[in-house]
């Protein structure tokens, strides 16, 4: 580890901005139902669909009896199903109802129109500035993730 990097820094940056990004483009939106957990785990389960609880609960590091009762309350809504492996009957792998994912798309949408607006007050250099930044952190932080 190098010591002229101040990692320490990167730190500050980190809890400085995730908290700046969460007021400045979710709070309004997370107002009105659904809880954040559960649109975050119907997003990964669309994306990565048909794994175990356990590695959704991993993914969005949600304990086990919280996992347990997020899941049971996105079944009884109709949004997810439980689906024994293949394999090892006592894994659950869960994957997203059509009603999962039209619940999902809206609320997208939703979160998509509240951000759009809330970029029009930047310019395009801005937003490509901006752009290129976040393409620049998923780079970094794909490293972190393995």
């Amino acid at each position: 580890m190098s010591q002229k990097v101040n990692r320490n820094q990167t730190i500050e940056y980190f809890l400085s901005y995730i908290p700046v990004i969460h007021k400045i483009f979710f709070r309004q939106v997370h107002l009105n139902k659904p809880p954040r957990q559960h649109l975050q785990l119907l997003l990964h389960i669309k994306k990565d669909s048909g794994k175990s609880m356990h590695y959704y609960g991993q993914k969005l590091l949600i304990s086990k009896p919280n996992m347990t009762t997020l899941t049971n309350k996105l079944v009884e809504e109709g949004l997810l199903k439980r689906k024994a492996d293949e394999n090892d009957r006592r894994i659950i792998n869960l994957l997203i109802t059509s009603k999962g994912e039209k619940f999902l798309e809206f609320h997208e949408s939703q979160l998509k129109k509240i951000m759009i607006k809330r970029l029009e007050v930047l310019q395009d250099k801005d937003i490509e500035k901006l752009n290129d930044s976040f393409e620049e952190i998923q780079k970094i932080l794909g490293k972190l993730d393995g």
